[in-house]
């Protein structure tokens, strides 16, 4: 349970500095990080991920109430969240347990791919959302892939910086 919190701690500084400041940086005049989907990234994983969907739902919800973007985000946070245990289903080791794996100690190549997959896929669905239009996002791919990238940068300066096992 301590954990539990410590993690809707961190969701919720996230989602601050998201709605305070990401949202209103435009970096190049067109490129917005995305940052609050990474305390969802982190989120201890479970065979019962009910609490972490849910957790994930009222992230996205409050920043689509600030954003106004209609459920934009609360549909992209709950997608993440649940992928992602489909991910790691995919990538273990046969011999391990999904309750044993701990995101924050895997090797820093592994988690940068994990992070690239899981930002690429949620600009992707912001992006589809956003024009309700498949065909928009194919039109936008240097938008996504830029705004990806700038995202992922920004995720791997918070994860080196306050969440690297080595400085433990």
């Amino acid at each position: 349970m301590r954990n539990r919190v410590k993690y809707i701690i961190i969701l919720s500084v996230f989602l601050i500095l998201q709605i305070i400041w990401f949202n209103h940086v435009r970096l190049f005049g067109y490129f917005t990080p995305v940052i609050f989907i990474y305390p969802l990234l982190i989120l201890p994983l479970q065979k019962n991920e009910t609490l972490n969907l849910f957790l994930a739902f009222v992230a996205g919800l409050i920043l689509d109430l600030v954003s106004n973007t209609g459920g934009i985000f609360a549909a992209t946070a709950v997608f993440i969240t649940y992928v992602r245990k489909i991910y790691f289903m995919i990538f273990k080791n046969p011999a391990q347990n999904i309750d044993d794996i701990q995101i924050n100690k895997i090797a820093i190549s592994q988690k940068i791919l994990y992070i690239s997959i899981f930002v690429l896929t949620a600009q992707i669905m912001i992006y589809a959302l956003d024009a309700f239009n498949a065909g928009l996002v194919f039109s936008k791919w240097q938008n996504i892939l830029l705004n990806t990238l700038i995202s992922i940068f920004f995720i791997v300066f918070f994860d080196l910086i306050f969440f690297n096992p080595a400085k433990k």
